[in-house]
C-alpha cells in the first residue's frame, strides 16, 4: 500500500479501496456523483487507481455510500446497520463536561448501535484508554487482508478524530499512546504517520491511551453534536481537513452542506468555519446559483425524508430538526416536496408494503 503523509496531510491511493467502489456500484451507489462531491472526474474513482487523494476523500466516499445504501457502516460489514438516534446516550454526550465522559458515551453508543461489545473504556493507573476489540466484528472485505488493514486503521483515526472534534481538542492533548494490531515490519502499509505519539504494535485490538488527568478536565458540551451519518463523516473530515492545513478547492456549496452536516446552522458559524465573512459566503454561494437559506432547507427536508421514512413522527421529526412550530415544519416541507410529512410517510408505508 501506499499511503504516505505529503504537503502535510496523509493520502492514499483509489486503488486501494477498489474492491469498496465496486461493491456500491453494483449495490447501486452512483460513483459519479460521489466524484463530484470530492471535486475529481468521475473517471478518475473506475480507472485512475494511482491518483492520490487526501484521507478526508476517503471519508467523503465513505459517507456518500452510507447515505446512498442507509447504511452507517458504508458496506463495510456484512450486518446493515441503519442509523438510530439513540437520543438517551446522545443526550448523555450532549451533557459530556469531560473526555472521560465524552469516550464513556461514545463507547456505550457504538456498542448500542453493532449490538457488541467493541468498545471499552479502561481506567488504569494514569490514564483512560478506549479499547476497540473488532477482532470478530462481521467486516464484508475480511478475506482482503490489505483492505482490512486500511479500513481498520483509518477507522481509529475515524473514532479520534470524533473525540478530538466533540472535545474541542482536548483529545490531542491527552493522547499519549496508540495500539495498532498489524506488526511492526508492516508499518509502510498502515495509516501510522497520522500519529504523533508512541505507536505500539501486534496488539490483540486497537487502543487509544488518554492521559486520565488531562480526561478529566472540565471542557464545554458539545451542544451541537449530530451523530447522524452526515454529522459523524462530516465532523470527521472537517476536523482532519483544519489539523492537516489541507486546501479545499471543491465549490462553496459542497463545503458549506458539509458544515451544516456537522451542526453549524448559522451564516456566521459557517463562515468562521472558512475564516471569510457573512457577505462573502453569501457571495460566493450565489455566484455558485445558490444561497445558504436554500442549503440549510434542503439538509433539513433530506433529513427529515429520512426519519420519516424509518418510523418518526412528524411531531418528533421536527423538534429534531430544531423547529419550534410543527406548522412551520408541514409548510417548509410541503413547499419543497409537494407533500405534506404525513402525506409522505403514508406513501413510503405503502412502497415498503408493496415490496
Amino acid at each position: 500500500m501506499n499511503i504516505s503523509r505529503g504537503n502535510d496531510r496523509i493520502v492514499f491511493e483509489i486503488g486501494q479501496i477498489s474492491p469498496i467502489l465496486a461493491w456500491a456500484e453494483e449495490a447501486g451507489v452512483d460513483l459519479d456523483r460521489v466524484a463530484g462531491r470530492i471535486g475529481v472526474d468521475p473517471d478518475v474513482l473506475q480507472n485512475a487507481p494511482h491518483t492520490k487523494l487526501p484521507l478526508a476523500d476517503y471519508f467523503r466516499i465513505q459517507s456518500e455510500i452510507a447515505k446512498s445504501l442507509d447504511d452507517l457502516t458504508a458496506q463495510l460489514s456484512e450486518r446493515k446497520l441503519l442509523y438510530q438516534s439513540g437520543s438517551f446516550v446522545i443526550s448523555q454526550l450532549k451533557s459530556s463536561r469531560t473526555l472521560q465522559d465524552t469516550i464513556r458515551s461514545l463507547a456505550s453508543y457504538f456498542n448500542m448501535l453493532h449490538g457488541g461489545n467493541y468498545n471499552l473504556v479502561r481506567q488504569s493507573g494514569q490514564t483512560l484508554t478506549l479499547v476497540l476489540d473488532d477482532s470478530k466484528f462481521p467486516y464484508r472485505f475480511r478475506d482482503n487482508e490489505a483492505l482490512i488493514h486500511f479500513v481498520r486503521d483509518a477507522l481509529l483515526i475515524k473514532v479520534f478524530c470524533l473525540i478530538d472534534s466533540l472535545t474541542g481538542g482536548t483529545a490531542s492533548k491527552a493522547l499519549t499512546r496508540v495500539s495498532l494490531v498489524q506488526r511492526r515490519k508492516d508499518i509502510e502499509d498502515t495509516l501510522t504517520s497520522f500519529w504523533e505519539v508512541p505507536v505500539q504494535y501486534n496488539k490483540t485490538a486497537y487502543e487509544l491511551v488518554f492521559d486520565y488527568q488531562i480526561a478529566c478536565q472540565q471542557i464545554a458540551p458539545a451542544t451541537n453534536a449530530d451523530l447522524s451519518t452526515d454529522g459523524i463523516f462530516s465532523r470527521v473530515v472537517h476536523h482532519l481537513e483544519t489539523t492537516e492545513s489541507e486546501t479545499d478547492t471543491r465549490p462553496f456549496a459542497i463545503r458549506t452542506e458539509e458544515l451544516i452536516s456537522e451542526g453549524l446552522e448559522t451564516q456566521q458559524a459557517v463562515a468562521s468555519s472558512f475564516g471569510i465573512s457573512v457577505a462573502t459566503l453569501r457571495r460566493r454561494l450565489s455566484e455558485e446559483d445558490t444561497s445558504f437559506r436554500d442549503l440549510l432547507l434542503n439538509h433539513r427536508m433530506d433529513r427529515a425524508n429520512t426519519l420519516l421514512t424509518r418510523g418518526t413522527s412528524v411531531t418528533e421529526v421536527s423538534e429534531l430538526l430544531g423547529y419550534s412550530d410543527v406548522r412551520a415544519f408541514n409548510r417548509a416541507f410541503k413547499n419543497l416536496r409537494g407533500v405534506s410529512p404525513a402525506v409522505y410517510a403514508r406513501k413510503d408505508d405503502v412502497l415498503n408494503e408493496g415490496a
